[in-house]
């Protein structure tokens, strides 16, 4: 997984090293839903606000240190296997 400081969107990005397919279905199970699409979910952990794509692509916002980006991300994989 490649995790980096996302220039745009003030947040950090996980991206997954091969395509995998997110299971959207239980993320919305395990987390706080704000927003539920076909393609993403928006979701609440913590104080972090994290949109989840279908194609395994994470942004985490309000998260300053890219390790916690990481373990927030690798949580969610893991949560969503």
């Amino acid at each position: 997984m490649i995790v980096r400081r996302c220039s745009t969107k003030g947040a950090f990005e996980a991206i997954p090293e091969k395509n995998i397919n997110l299971n959207l279905y239980k993320i919305k199970l395990k987390y706080e839903t704000i927003a539920d699409l076909p393609i993403l979910v928006l979701i609440k952990y913590n104080n972090y606000e994290i949109t989840c794509y279908k194609n395994g692509k994470l942004i985490i916002r309000k998260c300053e240190i890219k390790e916690e980006a990481e373990k927030i991300a690798n949580k969610i994989y893991e949560d969503a296997k």
